[in-house]
């Protein structure tokens, strides 16, 4: 890669992961997506696993609700 892009990857703050991602997973409603790498994976257990894909569902899922109750106080606001 040049350096021309290496220099804005940087300056937009973007995060260089040591392998691919091989997976990525959605939570509907939920504008963004979770990334895993198949080393992450593979060291990781699965109990591990699946309490982080817990945590992160209820990160997004109050992360819906606070865009919904936004989206209402805007909507309430544009009514007055």
């Amino acid at each position: 890669m040049d350096r021309e892009k290496i220099l804005w990857l940087e300056s937009i703050g973007a995060k260089e992961y040591p392998e691919p991602v091989k997976y990525t997973y959605i939570f509907p409603g939920f504008e963004g997506n979770f990334n895993l790498s198949e080393r992450y994976i593979n060291e990781t257990p699965l109990e591990e696993l699946k309490a982080r894909y817990e945590k992160n569902y209820a990160f997004a899922k109050e992360a819906i609700e606070l865009r919904k109750l936004k989206e209402l106080n805007l909507c309430e606001k544009s009514h007055e």
